[in-house]
């Protein structure tokens, strides 16, 4: 993340491990330094974030050209965030997404990725982010796709000051209370339950984590696969603020 020191980095991962580990991991980042506005789609609250940057991720480790040396990277500034990927370029030049037609450059690693739920339709990275990103980040540039020697993908952000903070919310039950004092860092729900002194693990998520995350108080870290063993969780802005209130 490259959003004050613009000549070395705020914050860095270097990820060395299987591609679903990869995976969850460039969510977490993503998750943990980029806004995610509420959105209903009908009576759903999907997450656009995570439709947005689960697929630019999914192309990052589905398309790349893995007989290259050059790293994948993800850079996020503040007014955008850029994916390079090495690439053997099919088109060449700047993909319009209303007129392109999908290529598979690793087809065994895309097929392997659907069936553990990391992948969708071949394609569907292009369209979604251009589908979605308009109501990610209304009145900002949109989306590029270069298919070059490396693929490259620019999502335009919105500035920060033009980033809404939802109201807080002040109905918080004494379950959710107890959970948003506990709660330090980045923590798992074992740990949680832990300080909780709960073994009830059900009850745990019905009556705290699920309230929790549903107020906007508490944030999974891997907000695109909610089970999975990496999973953890911490207080998001709004939570720290309803917590620093009470005291």
């Amino acid at each position: 993340m490259r959003r004050h020191n613009i000549d070395r980095y705020d914050d860095r991962l270097q990820i060395y491990t299987n591609l679903i580990d990869a995976f969850e991991l460039l969510m977490g980042f993503v998750g943990k330094h980029l806004n995610d506005p509420f959105y209903l789609e009908g009576t759903q609250n999907i997450s656009l974030r995570s439709r947005i940057f689960r697929e630019i991720v999914s192309n990052i480790i589905g398309h790349r050209e893995y007989m290259s040396p050059a790293p994948a990277t993800m850079t996020i500034y503040t007014d955008r965030v850029e994916f390079k990927n090495p690439n053997v370029p099919h088109f060449r030049g700047r993909i319009d997404p209303l007129h392109f037609t999908p290529f598979p450059k690793n087809p065994t690693i895309c097929n392997f990725m659907s069936q553990m739920g990391r992948y969708e339709e071949l394609g569907s990275g292009v369209r979604n982010v251009t589908r979605y990103h308009p109501l990610y980040a209304p009145g900002a540039p949109a989306p590029t796709f270069l298919d070059e020697d490396m693929f490259t993908t620019i999502v335009p952000l919105l500035p920060a000051e033009e980033i809404s903070t939802p109201e807080v919310t002040p109905e918080v039950t004494p379950e959710v209370m107890k959970m948003l004092a506990v709660l330090q860092g980045e923590m798992t729900r074992k740990e949680i339950q832990m300080r909780l002194g709960l073994s009830d693990e059900k009850h745990f998520r019905e009556y705290y984590q699920q309230q929790s995350v549903k107020q906007g108080l508490v944030e999974m870290t891997i907000p695109g696969q909610p089970k999975s063993r990496l999973q953890k969780y911490r207080l998001t802005d709004k939570g720290r603020t309803v917590l620093a209130n009470t005291k």
